[in-house]
């Protein structure tokens, strides 16, 4: 299976916001409520510094995950302090799990943050998505637990931030 990994287009939208929705709602990861933010991937798609990206294999044009990628300025910055970019809602679908996708999605998006000259790249998870932990460990992604937050103040458990320093500090000396 080859993969492209692109900007999405408007044409995409409803599928996006279909597997967005299937992956967290299917895991239980999302209550009623947020399901409805996860299916209007036209609402982000359409928001100022925010880039929606899609994995698709090659072959088929299917889309098997999405990432949302949001700069400085978008309304998406969850846990993002000044100059940092924030990637959120990454989803691969089931049936193409193990194959690469998510990773892929993940690097374009460190890739594009290096691009935009962002000194971090950060992201916050639940505390039950231990594989893409691990996925984001094996990245460089550090815990950066003074960030962890809950979305919601009737949350037990907080959401986990993670950080990828994106410029080399030896590259600031004169």
């Amino acid at each position: 299976m080859d993969l492209l990994v692109r900007e999405a287009r408007e044409d995409e939208l409803d599928r996006i916001g279909e597997v967005t929705a299937e992956v967290y709602g299917g895991e239980g990861l999302a209550g009623p409520e947020y399901l409805l933010v996860l299916r209007d991937a036209r609402a982000r798609w359409a928001s100022p510094a925010t880039t929606l990206l899609v994995a698709m294999d090659d072959g088929t044009d299917d889309i098997l995950g999405t990432v949302v990628l949001a700069e400085p300025g978008s309304p998406w910055q969850d846990v993002a302090e000044d100059g940092e970019v924030e990637f959120r809602m990454l989803a691969t679908v089931p049936a193409a799990r193990g194959r690469g996708v998510g990773e892929s999605l993940v690097r374009r998006c460190i890739e594009r943050a290096r691009s935009a000259g962002a000194s971090r790249l950060v992201l916050s998870t639940g505390p039950e998505m231990t594989t893409a932990h691990r996925l984001y460990e094996r990245l460089g992604f550090v815990r950066v637990p003074e960030r962890d937050w809950r979305p919601r103040p009737e949350m037990t458990e907080m959401l986990r931030a993670y950080m990828l320093p994106l410029q080399d500090q030896g590259q600031s000396r004169s």
